[in-house]
């Protein structure tokens, strides 16, 4: 066929050397219908840009095993706490320095009644220097209706108990001392009870069992589960808040620079390159000193919850968010002028220049929506950087303050006995670890989803 089709010129092609070469008669030159267009078209549904970065996401199997751990550790940290009936700041007097999953002698002379009733209320597990109930008048609500007392002097050492097994009263007063090791009791006293409390009656709040301590609990009586969970909550809120933060300032920064160009774009990577050699710890012990105590007059003196949360975290926090809004937004605006150097040349630029948009507009509208990429992967690269960091300076003491924990905070109480409760180490540094890699992973995932160069 190829020694044939060589011995026909281009010029001497007639239909029936096309038949005799190719097999080609006369019809097969004639225009296709319009049925015969749509069967040689591949329908393909539209596929949005986040969509297309999303699918390719999903094949890169490590990212994706580092997002689904990175939720459990948020749930851990977010939803965890709800679960527990433990609070951070609670000091259990009579659970102190327990082993993981240990229970104290009182917690388990309480687990063994927890089958003989409803729900109980004990006073060696109430949190604070002082377990007994003080005289007053209580409450509680179960099954819609309520049950208030007056206590005529203080109760310790007992337990109310709620609908016990074979009593015929609603609510009794069981003392531990008569509490065998099966949990059998013979001597109890009724507690009357009414419908009415006033305004000044204390809600007691009942349990149906003991919850275990699962971390064990520190040379305070703290849960150190709880207080991990806590610590991972504010170190993953400090992380996202400061990605934010440089987010915000480095973009604006890096377009402006890239955009404007020629001297202006000089000065203002010179004032980059400067902030690049200042020391952040530098700065963060410079701001401690400098606003502890205008912060602590702040907390002090505002009502507002946004101050009220701000005191709970401590001055320290403060300063690193500080730091991150003075010195940490160098590299995004970086990369942002980078990129934005590369798009201004193009044509759809240069027609919003020629229709006069203000370049107030042409960053807003034009070159920061086709940095999208590049923002978002070195914002989730930030978070674990953000988090590393805060979890470094609260090891050092100069990030959360007490009683609020964060993962570093933790670390470095736990170095003091490390000889003696491992644990108390080895389960902040753990779950730190976790969250700073598989964020790490994940932003490596979206690199190569979101870089249209990867592309496969």
């Amino acid at each position: 066929m190829k020694e044939t089709f060589a011995k026909i010129s281009p010029f001497q092609l007639d239909p029936s050397k096309l038949e005799e070469a190719f097999g080609l008669d006369e019809s097969s030159f004639d225009k296709a219908n319009d049925t015969e267009k749509e069967s040689m078209v591949e329908m393909r549904k539209s596929v949005s840009y986040w969509a297309d970065a999303w699918r390719r996401f999903k094949k890169n199997h490590v990212s994706m095993v580092a997002l689904f751990v990175f939720i459990i550790a948020a749930l851990f940290a977010f939803v965890g706490p709800l679960l527990v009936p433990y609070d951070y700041a609670d000091q259990l007097r009579n659970a102190q320095k327990l082993g993981p999953m240990e229970y104290s002698k009182q917690e388990e002379v309480v687990r063994s009644i927890d089958d003989k009733c409803s729900s109980f209320y004990a006073t060696a597990l109430r949190p604070g220097s002082i377990t007994a109930l003080e005289k007053g008048e209580y409450y509680f609500k179960k099954g819609g209706t309520v049950y208030a007392f007056t206590l005529e002097k203080a109760l310790e050492n007992a337990i109310v108990m709620y609908a016990p097994k074979g009593v015929d009263d609603k609510v009794i007063i069981v003392r531990m001392a008569d509490i065998d090791k099966e949990g059998n009791f013979s001597n109890y006293e009724v507690l009357n009870t009414t419908t009415e409390y006033s305004a000044e009656a204390i809600k007691l709040k009942l349990r149906s069992s003991v919850f275990p301590h699962v971390f064990g609990t520190d040379s305070q009586g703290r849960d150190s589960m709880v207080r991990t969970m806590f610590g991972a909550r504010v170190s993953i809120l400090i992380g996202i808040i400061a990605a934010l933060i440089v987010l915000i300032i480095g973009s604006i920064y890096g377009s402006i620079s890239g955009l404007a160009g020629g001297v202006v774009d000089f000065v203002m990577m010179r004032i980059v390159e400067l902030i690049y050699s200042i020391p952040e710890v530098l700065v963060v012990l410079i701001l401690q000193v400098v606003l502890k105590d205008p912060l602590q007059k702040w907390f002090d003196s505002s009502q507002s919850a946004f101050a009220q949360g701000m005191s709970d975290l401590g001055s320290g926090v403060v300063s690193i968010f500080i730091t991150f809004a003075l010195l940490y937004w160098v590299t995004m605006a970086r990369i942002v002028r980078g990129q934005v150097l590369q798009l201004k040349k193009q044509e759809y630029v240069t027609a919003a220049n020629a229709l006069g948009a203000s370049n107030r507009r042409i960053i807003k509208r034009h070159l920061l929506p086709n940095c999208v990429g590049q923002l978002v992967i070195t914002t989730c690269l930030q978070i674990p950087s953000a988090i590393f960091l805060e979890s470094f300076l609260s090891f050092l003491g100069m990030g959360v303050s007490a009683p609020m924990a964060s993962l570093g905070s933790l670390c470095s109480d736990a170095l003091q006995t490390i000889s003696l409760f491992p644990y108390r180490l080895i389960f902040p540094a753990v779950i730190l670890t976790i969250i700073v890699l598989s964020l790490n992973l994940v932003g490596d995932g979206l690199r190569d989803s979101l870089d249209p160069r990867l592309k496969k």
